[in-house]
């Protein structure tokens, strides 16, 4: 991989954790102030993020194991913030009913 190569890769990898990052964060504040708005931004940027991995999954000269990574981890990421937000509630629900 030349320099400017792997400066591109590295952007566009830093990008992908960002675009996680933000779908995550806008899930759980949509979630919490119950505002669509704010949901259907971060299905955005998940979608955002998984054209991020397409690209780097076929424009990079990365190996194959790290594209294969690289989308598994794209997958993966959609049902967290939901798994984790309907975790949070049953357990903040369990506690007040003790």
């Amino acid at each position: 991989m030349i320099p400017r190569e792997m400066v591109i890769t590295s952007l566009a990898l830093g990008g992908f954790v960002l675009l996680a990052g933000c779908y995550g964060l806008l899930y759980c504040a949509g979630r919490l102030r119950d505002n669509r708005a704010l949901i259907y931004g971060a299905y955005a940027a998940y979608a955002a993020q998984v054209l991020v991995a397409l690209g780097i999954a076929s424009l990079s000269s990365l190996g194959g194991w790290w594209k294969l990574l690289i989308a598994a981890s794209a997958l993966a990421y959609l049902p967290i913030p939901p798994v984790t937000w309907r975790y949070l509630e049953n357990l903040h629900q369990a506690t007040e009913h003790s």
